[in-house]
């Protein structure tokens, strides 16, 4: 007898699973050993998907915040080649700040779970 080969899983299942590890978490963590219980998948693999949820979750945030970003630096210039009054490019500058600094929490928040 050979080794046996892991379970394939469908996409819903997978859905399931990373729903469930969402409701079930306490502090941000996820409890797997009950998931896995109720789903009948093994912890590790409830780890992994976990784990790539993340990392997509996060490459979204960044892809929005790098567009959102790059859409206020845009206005910034526009309004600089418009006006020399600097009262009028400061909303948009605090914009751009209040942005970047919600970023770096995210991120903070992000690399303690890791």
């Amino acid at each position: 007898m050979g080794k046996k080969f892991p379970e394939a899983y469908s996409i819903d299942k997978r859905r399931r699973a990373i729903e469930l590890l969402m409701k079930n978490s306490v502090g941000g963590k996820p409890k797997f050993t009950k998931v896995s219980h109720e789903t009948k998948i093994s912890v590790p693999t409830l780890k992994r998907w976990w784990i790539k949820h993340q990392l997509d979750r996060q490459q979204e945030m960044k892809s929005k915040l790098e567009e959102a970003i790059t859409s206020i630096l845009k206005r910034i210039e526009k309004l600089a080649q418009e006006t020399n009054n600097l009262k009028e490019l400061a909303p948009v500058v605090k914009m751009l700040s209040e942005l970047l600094q919600q970023f770096g929490e995210d991120n903070e928040l992000t690399e303690s779970w890791g």
